[in-house]
C-alpha cells in the first residue's frame, strides 16, 4: 500500500540539506536588509491556493500564475514556500510552489530578490549611481 505524500508534514522535519539551503538563500537577502530585518522562511499548504481568493496583499508576490494552478492530484504533492522580509511594521513576500523543495525554496527566493532589486534600481538614480561609483572608485574599489 503506498503512503500518500504530503509536503507539508515532511517540513516538519527537515534535514540538515535542506537546512543549509535554506540558510544559503537567506545571505542573498542580506544587500536589502538591516540587522533589524526579520527573514521568516514557511511552508504553506499548497492546496489552500484552491480556495483562496486573490485578495493577498500587495506586498505578496507570486513566482507562479495563480490561474494555472495545476490540478488538485498534483498541486498536494508540491512544496508552496514562502519567503518574507519584515522591518518596521513593513512587509515584502514572494511564494513559490514546485515539486521539488529545492526548486520550490529557489524560485520563492530569486522571486523576491528581483522584486528587491527592482524596487532598488526605481529608488536609485542615475545621479546617485555616478556618485556611489565615483566613491568606490576614489576608495580604490573596483567597479562591475
Amino acid at each position: 500500500m503506498s503512503k500518500t505524500f504530503n509536503p507539508e508534514v515532511l517540513l516538519q522535519n527537515l534535514g540538515p540539506e535542506v537546512k543549509s539551503f535554506i540558510y544559503q538563500a537567506i545571505l542573498d537577502f542580506e544587500p536589502f536588509s538591516t540587522p533589524e530585518t526579520v527573514i521568516a522562511v514557511v511552508a504553506k499548504n499548497p492546496l489552500e491556493l484552491l480556495s483562496q481568493v486573490e485578495e493577498e496583499s500587495e506586498n505578496v508576490t507570486l513566482a507562479f500564475d495563480r490561474t494555472d494552478l495545476p490540478k488538485k492530484t498534483v498541486l498536494k504533492k508540491m512544496y508552496r514556500i514562502a519567503i518574507s522580509l519584515t522591518e518596521d511594521g513593513q512587509k515584502i513576500e514572494s511564494e513559490a510552489i514546485h515539486e521539488n523543495i529545492y526548486d520550490a525554496i529557489r524560485l520563492a527566493k530569486d522571486h523576491l530578490v528581483a522584486a528587491l532589486q527592482q524596487i532598488h534600481d526605481d529608488i536609485v538614480s542615475n545621479q546617485d549611481r555616478y556618485v556611489q561609483i565615483r566613491q568606490a572608485m576614489a576608495a580604490g574599489g573596483e567597479v562591475h
